[in-house]
């Protein structure tokens, strides 16, 4: 997470064209932005097309951001958006296998583990809300904030799709 500090220079640096920092700020945030995407689309190589849009969005819309926000769930927002859209575009399920398991960070954009737990779901909203909760992080309140969704209907869908994984580990193993 980034402290206040840390976020504000980030910020500031970007509303004076200084991208300098850049990389570092995309190190510290460009997971939870890739899984965003990812949760919806299901690929690998749309959630890095959309990763890479989301950057764009936010630098050319920097001065809108308003400091002290969570910068994450801005990010999460915005790369949801996008994939949403794009999703709505082609108007075609994306199944891509990937399983939800401890994954070293530096390999979470190709863990086929994650994408094979994940094809276990059938809602997307429950696949978000499992990557958001259980692979990023968020609390569910944050999580209701980002899908517009109330706090007990994602709660009730957390429960959900954690039953369902458990029936279908179980399954497998």
């Amino acid at each position: 997470m980034l402290s206040h500090e840390r976020e504000k220079y980030f910020v500031e640096c970007f509303r004076r064209n200084d991208y300098g920092c850049f990389d570092e700020f995309y190190e510290l945030t460009s997971k939870q932005v890739y899984f965003a995407a990812f949760s919806i689309l299901k690929d690998s190589t749309l959630a890095q097309d959309i990763l890479q849009e989301t950057y764009v969005t936010f630098l050319e819309k920097i001065d809108k951001y308003i400091l002290g926000s969570n910068i994450f769930a801005y990010l999460t927002v915005i790369a949801r958006n996008k994939s949403i859209n794009l999703y709505n575009k082609s108007k075609q399920v994306v199944f891509d296998e990937e399983k939800l398991v401890n994954v070293p960070t530096n390999e979470w954009e190709s863990s086929e583990e994650i994408k094979e737990i994940l094809s276990y779901l059938d809602s997307q909203l429950e696949r978000e809300i499992v990557v958001y909760h259980v692979l990023l992080g968020y609390k569910f309140k944050e999580i209701a904030d980002i899908i517009e969704q109330p706090l007990g209907t994602v709660l009730w869908r957390y429960n959900k799709a954690m039953k369902t994984l458990r029936v279908r580990v179980k399954e497998y193993e």
